[in-house]
């Protein structure tokens, strides 16, 4: 499936609203957006470009594969500590 510039603003909204981590890192880009009230984070990602869209969209698909690998690499070492 290929996204559309709208899919991954729709996207971005609901990552604003909440990081599917629970707890964003300091360093995401949508910290900034946070804060603010629905209707002005609305209208501030409505006015991203396509390529900060899309740049936004990579660091997402990178941090959430990264936290999602180091999530399996505890949880394994967990697991084998438990079986000594």
């Amino acid at each position: 499936m290929k996204f559309t510039p709208l899919n991954k603003r729709i996207w971005i909204k609901g990552l604003t609203l909440e990081c599917p981590f629970s707890n964003a890192p300091d360093d995401c880009p949508l910290n900034a957006l946070r804060h603010l009230p629905a209707e002005q984070m609305n209208q501030t990602i409505n006015n991203l470009s396509d390529d900060h869209v899309d740049n936004i969209v990579k660091i997402h698909q990178q941090c959430y594969s990264d936290r999602t690998r180091d999530f399996k690499r505890t949880s394994k070492a967990h697991r084998g500590k438990s079986r000594s």
